[in-house]
């Protein structure tokens, strides 16, 4: 049998693999893009690029535990202007579909870093950083209710001329409204689970762990969670769902999918093993052969209760 393992995404096109890789897991430095080079990666999502350069929050600002990770980078970026200008050096060679990350603390600066990326050509899509959890007032002030996500996502809608994923904490999927108010705006796709706000304290030194009081947990603890909110919203929107968080194996990416994830996305393994997206594509395409699945919707397809 002849597997299909492309994906479409609705309005943001077609995808020759189901991996994608999360925001910040690379940076922007082209000698972490060539770690990918001949890997079957269907997109990369940079890491998440502010109106103006960010330095980012106190060190220490990575803190390891038992099955998780914990950081506190504080969206660290060089701005969108610097962004534009070295874009063709950083990623104009990866040879893989690009998703630029994109964060405000207005509404106004959503619209006007979008309008930035419009002289960019070639772009697969913007993702709104609507849920980051380690940055004070940046991003997670708009998902604080539906109404403003849906207004972030119009208000960026009507300037770009690239199509709008909104990235969802797990607070904001906790329901559907948050998901039907980015769908109904006009986003072409969900992206969730954004890492989980959570903190660790350092008991002989009587303070955080990290520079900061407190960052995102991500890594294979959180994937229960993320798999749950993943067939919820998956069932009440009509618009593509990836799929992310704690996907540390092929049988994990083959969960998400069969919870009803259109795609899936890797963040802190890759930082692991930078040949996981290899690994988890192979994973993938065998088990589809072993189960004589045609193509990847079949997998959520043939899941029953």
């Amino acid at each position: 049998m002849i597997c299909d393992h492309s994906v479409e995404l609705g309005t943001i096109g077609s995808l020759a693999s189901p991996v994608m890789i999360s925001s910040g897991t690379f940076g922007v430095a082209k000698p972490y893009m060539e770690l990918l080079r001949g890997q079957p990666v269907g997109a990369v999502v940079t890491k998440t690029i502010t109106l103006n350069p960010k330095a980012g929050n106190p060190q220490p600002r990575i803190y390891e535990g038992p099955c998780y990770l914990i950081n506190s980078i504080g969206l660290e970026n060089q701005g969108v202007d610097r962004f534009v200008d070295f874009y063709n050096d950083e990623y104009g060679e990866i040879g893989f579909p690009v998703i630029v990350s994109i964060s405000g603390n207005s509404v106004d600066e959503f619209v006007t870093i979008a309008r930035k990326l419009n002289s960019i050509d070639g772009l697969l899509g913007l993702e709104l950083n609507l849920s980051c959890p380690n940055v004070d007032g940046e991003g997670l002030a708009f998902g604080s209710v539906p109404e403003r996500i849906g207004e972030v996502v119009k208000a960026c809608g009507s300037c770009s001329r690239f199509p709008l994923i909104a990235k969802l904490s797990p607070f904001q999927a906790i329901d559907d409204s948050f998901a039907l108010a980015a769908a109904r705006a006009g986003a072409a796709a969900i992206s969730l689970i954004n890492t989980v706000p959570a903190m660790v304290l350092d008991i002989h030194r009587f303070r955080p762990a990290t520079g900061a009081l407190s960052g995102g947990m991500s890594g294979p603890a959180v994937k229960p969670i993320a798999l749950k909110m993943i067939y919820e919203i998956s069932r009440s929107v009509d618009i593509p769902v990836i799929g992310m968080g704690g996907i540390a194996s092929g049988e994990d990416a083959i969960e998400f999918l069969m919870a009803g994830a259109r795609a899936i996305s890797i963040g802190t393994m890759n930082m692991v093993d930078p040949s996981l997206p290899g690994q988890i594509m192979g994973k993938i395409a065998g088990f589809m052969e072993r189960h004589d699945i045609e193509n990847l919707p079949e997998i959520s397809r043939r899941f029953h209760l």
